[in-house]
C-alpha cells in the first residue's frame, strides 16, 4: 500500500507551487533516516531535503543524489562551486563551507556519513567516485597562521599547502580529520581517528596521529 500511494505521490512533487507539500507527505510515508533513500530509487530523481540548509549559488547537483535533513551547504560571498556527482549521498548534520574560493567537488556514488566538516578556504577538497568518509570526519584544506606572537591567532591570514585530493575507492574511518595539501591515492584505507598530514599511497592501509602506513591492500588478495 505505501510504495503504491508513494507511486501516485511522487509525480505530483514537481507540481508549481504545490509541490513541496507533495514531497512532504512522500517523505512521511518511506520514513526517517536513510530510508528516505527510497525516494531517489522510485523516483529516479535526485532528492534534496526540504530541511537541508544550503546558500550556495553555485551547486551542481548529478542525478539521483540524496541530501538529508540538517545538511548545510554554504557559501561565502567570495566561496566557490560545489558540485556532486550522479548518486552520491550527504547524510544529515554533515557541513559543506566555502570561502576565499574554496570548492568541493564529490564524486558519483560518494557516500559522505553524518556529522562530517568539509571547509574549502583558500583550497579545493577534491574527492573522487565510490569514495567512504565514515562519521564525523573532517577535510580542512587550510590553517590558521601562528607566526604572529603579538595577533590573536583568529585575527592572523589563513595559509594553506593546496587542495585535499581524495582519489577513487577511498575509505576514511570514522573521525578522521585530513588536512592541506594532502593527497590519499586510490584504493586507501585511513583507520579511525587517524588525522592525515602526508600523501597517503594507493591502496595503503594508514593509522594514527600523525597517520602512519601499516599496511597495503594488495598484499590481503587472495
Amino acid at each position: 500500500m505505501k510504495h503504491h500511494l508513494l507511486r501516485l505521490i511522487l509525480p505530483l512533487t514537481r507540481l508549481p507551487g504545490v509541490g513541496g507539500l507533495f514531497l512532504r507527505l512522500a517523505m512521511s510515508l518511506t520514513g526517517p533516516y536513510k530510508a528516505r533513500r527510497l525516494l531517489v530509487n522510485r523516483s529516479g530523481r535526485s532528492f534534496i531535503s526540504p530541511r537541508a540548509d544550503i546558500h550556495c549559488r553555485h551547486l551542481q547537483v548529478g542525478q539521483r543524489v540524496f541530501v538529508d535533513d540538517h545538511v548545510t551547504i554554504y557559501s561565502h560571498p567570495d566561496g566557490g562551486e560545489v558540485v556532486i556527482g550522479d548518486q552520491a549521498s550527504i547524510q544529515r548534520y554533515t557541513i559543506l563551507e566555502m570561502i576565499r574560493g574554496g570548492s568541493i567537488r564529490i564524486g558519483r556514488e560518494s557516500h559522505i556519513q553524518s556529522s562530517c566538516h568539509l571547509t574549502a578556504a583558500l583550497g579545493n577538497i577534491i574527492i573522487g567516485d565510490h569514495v567512504q568518509l565514515a562519521p564525523r570526519c573532517a577535510l580542512y584544506p587550510y590553517q590558521h597562521g601562528i607566526s604572529d606572537l603579538e595577533t590573536p591567532i583568529a585575527r592572523q591570514p589563513i595559509i594553506s599547502k593546496g587542495d585535499i585530493v581524495i582519489e577513487d575507492d577511498v575509505w576514511l574511518g570514522v573521525g578522521v580529520i585530513v588536512m592541506d595539501g594532502v593527497t590519499i591515492g586510490r584504493g586507501a584505507v585511513i583507520g579511525a581517528g587517524a588525522v592525515v598530514t602526508t600523501d597517503i599511497p594507493a591502496y595503503a592501509i594508514a593509522v594514527g596521529v600523525p597517520a602512519q602506513v601499516v599496511g597495503d591492500r594488495r598484499t590481503l588478495a587472495v
